[in-house]
């Protein structure tokens, strides 16, 4: 019996967990891709002023349909820098208070303003405005709940910041009309005199079967290391919540004007795959960095890049912050929605003038693809020569390419599994150098790493294509069903290919 048992979950290399040893081949992130129409939201109607920011986003199953809360206002920089604004920053003004706004989309990726006829603006009603209330706040459906009048939830913080924050519980059959908890506050930092902070509610967390929450867990830097920090909160029923646990603070290889604002988490094939926000006080920019955890708590931050990537001009409308407010796993694919802006401070406002703003923008990644496993260049000629690719030497520098050595190659740890066929999501690159397609093979290994007939390099029929879903085969044949109940290794064979998961199936 194996130590590991993957049964037929699918495996992803975000983390080393079920890594062995690597060569000429190391994990890499895949950053996000904006989509092409961003922003999918920017200010473009009466009432929504010069500046939009995110809310909430959900894919409600009921309809078919996504749907998009925005907050709209104005906003303009204290010319003469006056306290009394929010850091200088001047949002509109009695006559002209922010408003909340519903989208919809079919895809996700475009949107339009449904007319609700809710609010008048301007001596009409045909707007997309909501009611103002409960759906400013957070919100996320609830599939975990029953009842269908209760389907959306949402938890709003009182936002008196001279006391102590409040939680707020309210429930919602489509995220307009809302009700709320009898019994509210479901959460008081009265007997701590705390806050908590920017939240994400996950929602209903599969993995550990309860909901959560991560929290800005500093009670507004009265911490030992005098910045803002991560915590994950876990109530059964979204009433009763444990104290935040810290469970993020910067290290060493950190800037040392580095703060963690907000986490945003997708559960995803057993995984915690986390975006958190990193926060440059010296430089007021804010950018998600993708982090993963296999229990909720401990969390691994081995890649530092921005997993989206700040605009890069100065007038684009995320070139100085992405928040990443929302993401959503549909179709294979996370929807990261965010909320860019090219300022933060009042200064920065005061020098763009009318070029500053900030818009809703949407970033796309292939659930399986936030890390891939990667080698590129397979065999290539010596330092400073040339390949001459004629006749019997372009033929012998084939046959090079398509030894064992030619290959970079992962092997896993032994683990058992269940089903009968093994499927891989991979993709090939273009050739770096030398002679050779891309390819990938897949060798079968015992626990103490000897090879198994019928299984090995030269048996393994090689892939050659991009594809999320390659059947593995040797010799013509898929079967694994023999292999089933014994603890295995795999090897995997990569050349000018990425590797993203594998997974072993039923065959159909």
């Amino acid at each position: 019996m194996a130590l590991i048992e993957i049964g037929s979950q699918k495996q992803l290399f975000l983390d080393d967990y079920l890594i062995e040893s690597m060569t000429q081949a190391k994990q890499g992130v895949n950053p996000a891709v904006k989509v092409a129409n961003n922003p999918i939201i920017r200010a473009e109607r009466p009432w929504e002023g010069n500046h939009v920011m995110l809310s909430s986003v959900v894919f409600d199953d009921a309809d078919g349909l996504f749907k998009l809360w925005y907050t709209a206002r104005n906003l303009q920089a204290d010319p003469e820098m006056r306290p009394g604004g929010a850091s200088g920053i001047v949002i509109g003004g009695e006559d002209e208070p922010p408003v909340t706004c519903l989208a919809i989309s079919e895809d996700g990726i475009h949107w339009e303003r449904p007319v609700l006829g809710l609010v008048e603006f301007a001596g009409s009603k045909e707007n997309n405005i909501v009611p103002p209330g409960v759906v400013e706040a957070p919100s996320f459906l609830d599939r975990h709940e029953r009842d269908p009048a209760k389907r959306y939830k949402a938890l709003k913080w009182t936002m008196d910041t001279t006391k102590p924050m409040q939680s707020h519980l309210h429930s919602s059959p489509d995220g307009l009309a809302w009700t709320p908890y009898p019994g509210n506050p479901v959460i008081d930092t009265t007997p701590v005199a705390g806050r908590w902070g920017p939240t994400s509610f996950m929602g209903w967390d599969p993995i550990r079967q309860t909901y959560a929450a991560y929290v800005e867990n500093s009670h507004h830097m009265r911490t030992l290391f005098g910045k803002r920090l991560i915590g994950r909160a876990e109530s059964p029923d979204l009433i009763h919540w444990t104290e935040p646990e810290t469970v993020l603070v910067p290290d060493a290889d950190d800037f040392p004007d580095t703060e963690f604002y907000r986490l945003v988490v997708i559960p995803h094939a057993g995984l915690y795959v986390g975006l958190l926000w990193i926060f440059r006080t010296t430089n007021l920019t804010h950018h998600p960095e993708l982090i993963v955890s296999r229990d909720g708590f401990h969390w691994e931050r081995r890649y530092r890049e921005p997993f989206i990537v700040r605009g890069g001009r100065r007038e684009d409308f995320d070139s100085n912050s992405v928040y990443v407010w929302h993401a959503i796993a549909h179709d294979d694919r996370a929807l990261l929605y965010y909320s860019g802006t090219n300022h933060r401070a009042a200064q920065q406002l005061l020098e763009l003038g009318d070029a500053a703003t900030s818009a809703v923008g949407l970033a796309i990644c292939p659930l399986d693809e936030f890390v891939s496993v990667d080698s590129g260049k397979g065999w290539a000629p010596p330092a400073g020569e040339r390949p001459d690719l004629s006749g019997l030497h372009q033929e012998a520098l084939l046959r090079a390419s398509h030894d064992p050595a030619a290959f970079g190659q992962l092997v896993t740890r032994s683990f058992g599994f269940t089903g009968s066929r093994l499927h891989l999501s991979c993709a090939t690159t273009p050739v770096a150098a030398g002679p050779g397609p891309a390819e990938v093979r897949v060798e079968v290994l015992t626990s103490n790493h000897r090879k198994i007939e019928g299984f090995t390099f030269d048996d393994a029929d090689p892939i050659t294509q991009s594809g999320q879903d390659h059947v593995v085969s040797w010799n013509g044949d898929a079967d694994v069903s023999r292999l089933m109940g014994r603890p295995i290794k795999l090897r995997f064979y990569l050349k000018n290919a990425k590797l993203y998961s594998f997974q072993f199936k039923a065959a159909h």
